[in-house]
């Protein structure tokens, strides 16, 4: 069912305000209806009340008129001394005038008991009216006070007439009011309870409508929007999307499109992995196969098919057996991706060198894994392995024999030679010094890159690893007349013999570059928890082309020329300082000039 209804905050305002708005107008009629029976409750008690006071009004009344009335039948002296005694002990005619001033301020509700009130009033001013004529007469003799009894008699019998028709009219109207109020009453009350039952029912009758607008409009969107995200995250086909545009059926849109983007990559990373050139595969926590991508038939001549269920160790060749569990159970334990390497037997029985990363997966208690084939790379490690063992034993020890063979010839160990031949023996062995030292540079570079190198940490002051460098330099600066300044000192962690390995390299670069007669300087500087070493000397400076070979900072001023540095010295020195987690840079100086600046954290990261 699709209800034209935006979103979510109207079908709120909906569900919320109709049955507010229904109690409110249940609330009103019952006000209304309550107000009424109300009314009608206080106009019973104000009909009694003003029957009460006409009653007492009326006694009042014809009391007083009596009383007038009796002072025509007493003597005279009598009554003359008596009445204005009687009048200053108590006045009724005030007491008539506060009782039919309540009666008129309670009764004079309408029309018709304002024109009763009137004529009620007006037989209350001819009683006043008379009152005041009877309490101002005085008697000569009694034949004067027969004679006023006579012309008053009628008008006392028609004021107390009047007075007393005027109060029973009022009496009647009240009574007659009276009869008529028990229906209004109960008519009232009637509709009091109709108003409850029909609020009961309408309120019974909305609880279903808007419980099922509810279901329609909220509950069951979001249950088929819950059901949708369940299926995705199950990777399950989603059921058709929600019409509308209210939030539940966007998201339900965005669940959708999240679906179909899901399945594409699936399918994309399904095509990577059955196109990719490397061993992809999962396997248990004992190492066994789960499942392998089809490069398994081209890199070990077996389908994807037949290795479900073998494990890994039984691939590999047999005194790698263990080692291969032992790298699983560390790759178990690490939360890191574990490579190693490993050799394995083919389906044709030939052995290749493969490089295996594994990453454990606790949510799939599984191992993927991905093994790359380094058969070509291994051979071209040990051809270069034994290039570099060749020229270790085959170049280095000739060059070595060559070079004492010279020296002896120098000093004129077969006897004095000719000048000219002597300095060409001279240049000969100092050619053959510098071969040799390319030779051991590159001994040295190669032992580097070809392990870990693995530091022995110690601390020391950076000071005393200067002056042994520098001692070691000076052998080859002393003919150029070098000198060395050091400035500062730092406390340094860290490998004390790869570090003087690299800063002898770094002097003898400087003693090579520098013009005879001026200073190497080195400066030791600290700068938070990193210590700074920079040598500086007045040599030619680095090109382009050099520090690119050597992967440094670009130079500041850019040289096209070739510097007699050693850019193996300055490879040594890198991986030396990377090794303890610095760096290395450096900068053409102007106008001439050269600096080298190494970077190493006073604390290595691995202490």
């Amino acid at each position: 069912m699709n209800l034209p209804i935006p979103n979510l905050f109207w079908r709120g305002i909906i569900i919320t305000m109709i049955p507010l708005l229904l109690h409110v107008t249940i609330i009103v009629f019952l006000a209304h209806f309550l107000l009424t029976l109300k009314n009608e409750i206080v106009t019973e008690s104000r009909s009694q009340e003003i029957i009460a006071r006409t009653f007492v009004l009326n006694r009042d009344a014809m009391e007083t008129i009596y009383n007038l009335y009796f002072k025509f039948d007493s003597p005279f002296d009598t009554i003359s001394k008596l009445l204005p005694k009687i009048s200053a002990e108590s006045d009724p005619i005030d007491s008539i005038n506060q009782t039919l001033q309540g009666l008129f301020n309670i009764a004079r509700t309408d029309r018709e008991s304002e024109r009763r009130m009137q004529e009620l009033r007006s037989c209350h001013q001819e009683l006043l009216a008379m009152h005041k004529e009877a309490s101002s007469l005085h008697f000569k003799n009694d034949d004067e006070r027969v004679d006023t009894r006579q012309r008053y008699f009628r008008r006392f019998l028609n004021c107390a007439r009047q007075y007393a028709a005027a109060t029973t009219a009022i009496v009647e109207l009240e009574e007659a009011r009276q009869a008529r109020r028990p229906a209004l009453m109960h008519d009232a009350l009637g509709k009091v309870w109709a108003t409850l039952g029909i609020a009961l029912i309408l309120s019974s009758l909305l609880a279903a409508i808007l419980g099922y607008m509810y279901i329609v409009l909220v509950k069951r969107p979001l249950r088929i929007t819950c059901q949708s995200g369940m299926l995705l995250a199950k990777g399950k086909p989603l059921p058709a999307a929600l019409p509308g545009t209210d939030e539940l059926a966007t998201l339900d849109r965005l669940l959708h499109s999240t679906a179909a983007a899901l399945e594409k990559v699936q399918q994309d990373e399904k095509t990577l992995v059955e196109n990719a050139t490397d061993l992809i595969c999962s396997l248990s926590e004992s190492g066994a196969f789960l499942s392998a991508n089809p490069y398994t038939n081209r890199m070990l001549g077996w389908p994807p098919e037949s290795l479900i269920g073998q494990h890994l160790h039984e691939l590999t060749v047999a005194d790698e057996s263990f080692y291969c569990d032992e790298k699983l159970r560390e790759s178990r334990k690490s939360t890191n991706i574990s490579v190693f390497d490993l050799r394995l037997v083919t389906a044709t029985r030939d052995v290749i060198d493969t490089r295996w990363s594994c990453f454990w997966s606790d949510a799939q208690e599984a191992f993927f894994c991905v093994a790359h084939d380094i058969t070509e790379a291994k051979n071209a490690e040990r051809l270069k392995q034994d290039l570099v063992d060749m020229i270790s034993h085959d170049l280095r020890s000739p060059l070595t024999s060559v070079n004492i063979s010279l020296a002896i010839l120098a000093r004129g160990a077969k006897g004095e030679l000719p000048a000219e031949e002597k300095r060409k023996i001279v240049k000969s062995a100092k050619m053959l010094d510098h071969l040799i030292e390319l030779v051991n540079d590159l001994l040295d570079f190669q032992k580097l890159s070809a392990k870990k190198i693995e530091l022995e940490e110690v601390f020391f002051p950076l000071v005393k690893l200067m002056q042994e460098a520098i001692s070691t330099a000076e052998i080859n600066a002393e003919p150029k007349d070098l000198a060395f300044e050091i400035s500062g000192d730092a406390i340094i962690r860290g490998d004390k013999r790869l570090l003087t390995q690299a800063i002898t390299a770094t002097l003898e670069n400087a003693v090579k570059a520098a013009p005879e007669g001026t200073t190497i300087r080195v400066e030791i500087t600290e700068i938070a928890d990193i210590v700074q070493i920079q040598v500086i000397d007045q040599g030619e400076g680095l090109s382009e082309e050099e520090t690119a070979q050597i992967d440094l900072s670009i130079p500041t001023q850019k040289l096209s020329g070739q510097s007699n540095r050693s850019l193996l010295k300055f490879s040594i020195c890198k991986q030396i300082v990377e090794a303890h987690f610095g760096n290395i840079s450096c900068y053409n100086l102007r106008p001439s000039g050269f600096s080298l600046v190494i970077r190493i954290p006073r604390t290595a990261p691995g202490a």
